[in-house]
């Protein structure tokens, strides 16, 4: 029996050897996690069209997973403390925004000096970071039909602030603002009575001479189904509202890979551009994503 053990043992000593020199398979190691990045937008096409654009370039570029539940969350004052607590990474912003709601600054008109104001607040108080900016801006503008404009010669708001008992149309906020009606009869004189309506009733309101004029976004996709004109602000009253990406500080720096493929969208898009895309989502009813993704195909960013 003792002999029988002794084989025993030296036939398991070789299928050890045997084994080992053939070669064991490595215990599998860890996969690294894959970087998720969340990408989150205010309520309205625009936003949504800019929201998938950063998706897109983020996940054929940066090679990163990207979660899109966060896009059309809310407001301003809900994205940027969520950004500050890391529930989301990116969402596009309007300096003019960030500068009066965020910073809870006076209006600056001076479109370069503001954006360097606000990148350098942000970076300084926020850790956040203001990518390269996209190359349009959507502020405020005031519109009136093709036919209006015929008849008084209107170009500019100097042009309308020369007629009288007007009629101006805008939401309930238009008239409290300073940055809007208030400030523009200071700024221009103009003379009028308020009609206030909900924002979705402008353009038809204008098409059936409910008013004369109307507060409207300048980037609004209504304007070319309405086909309306929008007159110059000769007096730079409208603060600028140009439009760039936000993005989490600590992220850009560990993950350049991320700064560089949103960065491709700097200065790719214009007003025209812009009011273009929003038409096809806000009135054409096509999807968002399918609208940025096109866009990015046209501008040679994807295949």
């Amino acid at each position: 029996m003792k002999i029988a053990t002794n084989w025993c043992l030296i036939l398991l000593i070789i299928a050890g050897a045997a084994l080992s020199g053939c070669g064991s398979t490595p215990a599998p190691q860890a996969a690294k996690p894959e970087l998720k990045i969340v990408i989150a937008s205010k309520p309205f096409a625009e936003q949504f069209i800019l929201a998938h654009m950063a998706a897109e370039v983020l996940k054929a570029k940066a090679k990163v997973v990207v979660d899109i539940s966060k896009i059309g969350m809310g407001p301003s004052e809900l994205l940027h403390p969520a950004l500050l607590k890391g529930q989301i990474d990116v969402y596009p912003e309007y300096t003019g925004t960030a500068w009066m709601a965020i910073l809870k600054q006076p209006v600056e008109r001076d479109k370069t000096v503001l954006f360097g104001k606000v990148k350098a607040a942000y970076a300084e108080q926020f850790k956040l970071e203001w990518l390269p900016l996209l190359g349009f801006q959507n502020t405020f503008a005031l519109a009136v039909t093709q036919e209006t404009a015929a008849k008084w010669q209107l170009k500019t708001i100097g042009d309308l602030a020369r007629q009288s008992n007007l009629t101006l149309m805008g939401d309930a906020t238009a008239f409290t603002r300073d940055d809007e009606y208030p400030g523009l009869k200071k700024a221009y004189g103009l003379d009028g009575k308020a009609k206030v309506v909900d924002v979705n009733f402008y353009y038809e309101g204008l098409k059936q001479k409910q008013a004369d004029v109307a507060l409207v976004f300048s980037t609004d996709g209504r304007l070319k189904q309405y086909n309306l004109v929008i007159l110059a602000d000769d007096k730079q009253f409208f603060p600028p509202y140009e439009t760039g990406f936000v993005l989490r500080g600590e992220l850009a720096a560990k993950y350049p890979q991320v700064r560089e493929a949103l960065s491709l969208l700097s200065g790719k898009i214009n007003e025209q551009t812009m009011t273009e895309l929003n038409y096809q989502v806000e009135v054409a009813k096509k999807d968002p994503a399918d609208v940025a993704r096109q866009f990015l195909r046209d501008q040679k960013i994807l295949p």
